[in-house]
């Protein structure tokens, strides 16, 4: 887990860095869906830029052999004083999307394993019309604290946030007292929700083909 003022000083780290980072990546609010076209690109120059400056506090995730390139971990970040992961997540003007969070297998397995105890989420919402006039705000987070505002999509896999309702309610100043039965629990209950969703789904899709097929016969 992340000390609070460990996350204080996590979050001064990067706010520090966002204006550099967005010019550094020629950062244009004008392109056709800017957080998707310089998403990637300023995550992993800030992720460079914090270990480069801080390398006895952030280091960068580790490959396995034999794994392929692993290019997009669960994680952009170590914070090597606990081990715990730091996914970053670039936006421009959000409130009403779903962004993808991480896979729900990576997310229950690795807690439920006791790989982690806690998954941090660091999203940068940019906002501005131009260039020169960007501003900033950003939301720095434990994942398993906010489970209440996910959205999971049995047939993709992902677990995505729902913005309207997490931005609503996420307080830096919260304290949160979630053991691990009641994020297991809460785990337990957004799969077994998803399933019976997903199952519907398919069951309606497959009614509605059957009576296509049958027109025909």
């Amino acid at each position: 887990m992340i000390s609070v003022q460990d996350q204080k000083f996590i979050i001064s780290c990067i706010e520090k860095l966002i204006s550099q980072c967005l010019e550094e990546c020629d950062f244009d609010p004008k392109v056709k869906e800017p957080g998707h076209t310089y998403g990637e690109k300023v995550e992993e120059y800030l992720a460079n830029k914090l270990v480069e400056i801080y390398p006895d506090k952030f280091s960068m995730p580790k490959k396995e052999k034999g794994k392929g390139k692993q290019t997009r971990k669960m994680e952009d970040l170590i914070w090597k004083y606990t081990n715990n992961l730091i996914n970053i997540k670039l936006g421009y003007e959000k409130g009403n999307g779903q962004p993808n969070m991480v896979s729900f297998n990576r997310l229950y397995k690795n807690y439920c394993s006791d790989l982690i105890d806690s998954y941090w989420i660091f999203i940068i919402d940019v906002l501005g019309k131009q260039k020169d006039s960007l501003t900033t705000k950003t939301y720095f987070f434990n994942l398993y604290d906010y489970l209440d505002y996910v959205n999971y999509n049995y047939g993709t896999g992902q677990v995505m946030l729902k913005e309207n309702q997490f931005f609503d309610s996420y307080d830096s100043n919260k304290y949160f007292t979630n053991t691990k039965k009641d994020i297991v629990l809460k785990l337990k209950k957004i799969d077994e929700e998803s399933f019976v969703s997903h199952m519907k789904l398919k069951k309606e899709q497959h009614h509605q083909r059957q009576e296509i097929f049958n027109a025909y016969i």
